[in-house]
């Protein structure tokens, strides 16, 4: 399938990155803005559900002990982070238009009870282009975190 397999050293099972996601990982001390590490990673959540809601996707978080955002029996978005002394890296996957075969090959999340979608899959509107995605999703993780000043670096 032209994918390759990376281990890591984050929190969650096996998940894909690819084409077509929006991936943030933030990098952050949780120390210095007061939260857990179960406040934080419901934060991430509540960032993936805003953003869908921007295009009429009803997303929710999973059923107890079932991390990441869902639409129905779909998974929209994941997260696996690692917390180390504090600090988080890794953070999650919100998928907006990716090849959903590459998820056939895997249980993602290790859920082999759930599907994964996506927010092409669930909306009936044209979706601008993946940059303006991205964009909205840090604001969305701004506002849940109650940041006014970001500073955002792309992988290349």
């Amino acid at each position: 399938m032209g994918a390759e397999l990376h281990y890591t050293d984050r929190g969650g099972d096996i998940t894909f990155h690819g084409p077509g996601q929006a991936i943030l990982y933030p990098i952050i001390s949780l120390k210095d803005i007061g939260l857990g590490a179960r406040k934080y990673v419901e934060n991430l959540e509540l960032t993936m559900i805003q953003s869908a809601h921007l295009y009429g996707v009803k997303a929710q978080v999973g059923n107890k002990c079932e991390t990441g955002v869902y639409v129905g029996e779909g998974k929209i978005g994941a997260i696996g982070v690692r917390i180390s002394s504090g600090i988080t890296s890794h953070g999650l996957a919100f998928n907006i238009d990716p090849d959903l075969n590459y998820f056939k090959h895997i249980v993602p999340c290790g859920c082999a009870k759930r599907g994964v979608t996506s927010l092409k899959s669930e909306t009936e509107l044209e979706l601008p282009g993946e940059e303006v995605i991205h964009e909205q999703l840090v604001s969305s993780f701004a506002q849940c975190f109650g940041y006014t000043n970001l500073e955002e670096r792309k992988c290349v």
